[in-house]
């Protein structure tokens, strides 16, 4: 398996990230890739549909969330990214009062394209969010 971490540090409070970013479905929100974010179930699990720049949607699976840890975990179930057995984790960690670390990893198996090349557009997509929300929340 293939890992990819990105964090980014940010001098806005822990609680008032993880209130932008919580919300598992609305990724639209704080993701600039991301044009539409859409709620789905499949029987008891929770999908997010999302409408991306590549113009296949991503559908992705809640594993686990939770708001007091300020994280959350979820797997890709379809969608046009090269990767297979994709699992993710976001999360927020409190560095103090007034700043936190926001960390974004994924493990997966690259699948249709080279390893360096999935590596990359996934590195990329965490790292997009990120600044973006740096940009957003001013931190």
């Amino acid at each position: 398996m293939t890992l990819v971490s990105e964090a980014a540090k940010l001098y806005v409070p822990a609680r008032r990230v993880w209130e932008t970013i919580g919300d598992f479905v609305e990724v639209a929100r704080w993701h600039p890739s991301v044009h539409e974010s859409e709620e789905d179930w499949d029987g008891a699990q929770r999908l997010r549909k999302l409408d991306i720049l590549a113009g296949e949607p991503l559908v992705e699976r809640l594993e686990n969330h939770d708001d007091d840890a300020m994280r959350y975990s979820y797997t890709i179930v379809s969608g046009p990214l090269p990767v297979r057995d994709y699992e993710s984790t976001l999360s927020v960690h409190r560095d103090d009062a007034t700043s936190c670390t926001v960390e974004w990893n994924g493990r997966f198996a690259p699948d249709g394209a080279p390893e360096a090349e999935a590596v990359e557009l996934v590195r990329g997509i965490y790292r997009k969010g990120l600044e973006h929300l740096r940009f957003t929340l001013g931190g």
